[in-house]
């Protein structure tokens, strides 16, 4: 599927990548990258509808595996069933990229220093 890192050992932002997996290990592992994304993700059905959400739960080990995003007109969050995906579009913005725990502390000792 791809390397987080960069050949130069840079991490690399999955925003606006677009998967089609091929096989139930590569749709494993999307869905895995989309859980982890801080952004939110268009799921392409076989059926041809997108939904489009915040991935924040998954459930491998169900009868049958789904995935829930919330939606961004706030409605109730959807559940998708594994089986009906054909592919993932990490579509929303990249919210934590390059953004780091020690960046944070650093902004946050800077106003210490100056009172």
């Amino acid at each position: 599927m791809g390397s987080d890192v960069s050949s130069n050992g840079i991490p690399q932002s999955w925003e606006g990548r677009c998967f089609q997996p091929s096989n139930d290990k590569e749709l494993h592992e999307a869905i895995g990258r989309a859980f982890d994304y801080r952004g939110d993700v268009t799921i392409q059905l076989k059926t041809g509808e997108q939904v489009i959400g915040y991935v924040f739960d998954r459930q491998e080990e169900a009868p049958q595996s789904y995935v829930k995003l919330f939606l961004p007109e706030g409605h109730d969050p959807r559940m998708v069933l594994y089986q009906e995906i054909a592919a993932i579009v990490f579509s929303g913005e990249d919210t934590a990229f390059g953004r780091s725990w020690e960046d944070w502390a650093q902004k946050w000792k800077k106003p210490e220093a100056s009172s």
